[in-house]
C-alpha cells in the first residue's frame, strides 16, 4: 500500500517537451523550481491525487536484454546515488522522453520531476522519484517561461 500522507517534495524541476514528429521544441529549465509554502499543497494535490483515486499498481523497470540497458533505470540509479544531481538528471529524462515522442498523437506538455522523501510503501519509509507529465493546462497550476526557466 502506498501512503503519501507524510511525503515531502524536496526538489522540483519543470521542463516542457514537445512532439518530435511534429517538430515541436523541447524547453529545459536551467535551474530547479523554487518551492515555497504557498505552492506546496497545490503540487501535492496535483501530483498525488491520482494515486488516491485508483487501484494501486506496481511496476518495475525491465529490458529485453539486460536491465542495465534501460535508460530510465539508469537515470533513477543516478539520482538515488546522488539526490543533489536530480535537476541535471531531470534534463536527461526529459530529453529521453522527447526522443521517444515519435507518434503524432503524443501531446506536448510540462514534465515535472521531483525527489520525494518520507513516502511509505508497504509500511516501509522510502525516498522516491516522481516523474509527471501534464498535457492539459489546469486553471490552478500554470507555469510560464521566464528567461531560462519555467
Amino acid at each position: 500500500m502506498i501512503n503519501l500522507f507524510n511525503t515531502h517534495i524536496d526538489n522540483l524541476s519543470i521542463h516542457r517537451v514537445g512532439n518530435k514528429s511534429r517538430s515541436e521544441a523541447i524547453f529545459l529549465s536551467e535551474t530547479p523550481y523554487a518551492l515555497n509554502d504557498e505552492i506546496m499543497p497545490l503540487l501535492k494535490e496535483y501530483f498525488f491525487k491520482p494515486f488516491r483515486e485508483k487501484e494501486e499498481n506496481y511496476f518495475q523497470f525491465a529490458h529485453d536484454v539486460d536491465l542495465d540497458y534501460n535508460e530510465m533505470y539508469n537515470f533513477s540509479n543516478e539520482i538515488f546515488a546522488n539526490p543533489g544531481s536530480i535537476h541535471d538528471v531531470s534534463k536527461k529524462i526529459t530529453k529521453h522522453l522527447f526522443e521517444q515522442s515519435n507518434h503524432p498523437h503524443i501531446k506536448n506538455g510540462e514534465v515535472y520531476i521531483t525527489y520525494l522523501t518520507h513516502l511509505t510503501i508497504d509500511n516501509n519509509v522510502v525516498d522516491a522519484i516522481g516523474i509527471f507529465k501534464s498535457e492539459i493546462q489546469t486553471d490552478f497550476l500554470q507555469f510560464e517561461e521566464q528567461d531560462k526557466n519555467l
